[in-house]
């Protein structure tokens, strides 16, 4: 039996969205001496991109409605 099979279902959902989008860099991680360590940055690539374009809408939010995080919720943003 795979380890997939063994996620939790919504966790297996994201899981293969992940590996969609890492897909799209084959070309890139299929040249590296170490093949699954790339393709695991990869995935880390695009989880961050994922992240900084979360940051950047919560921003333009933020704008728009004149709202202030609470300093500890942008303490703990500055973190990741």
């Amino acid at each position: 039996m795979d380890w997939r099979d063994q996620l939790d279902p919504v966790l297996k959902e994201h899981f293969n969205d992940l590996l969609k989008k890492v897909q799209t860099q084959k070309k890139a991680y299929i040249t590296a001496k170490n093949i699954s360590q790339a393709q695991l940055w990869s995935a880390l690539a695009v989880l961050m991109k994922k992240v900084s374009d979360l940051e950047l809408q919560v921003k333009s939010l933020e704008k728009q409605k004149k709202i202030r995080p609470p300093v500890n919720l942008k303490k703990n943003m500055r973190k990741f």
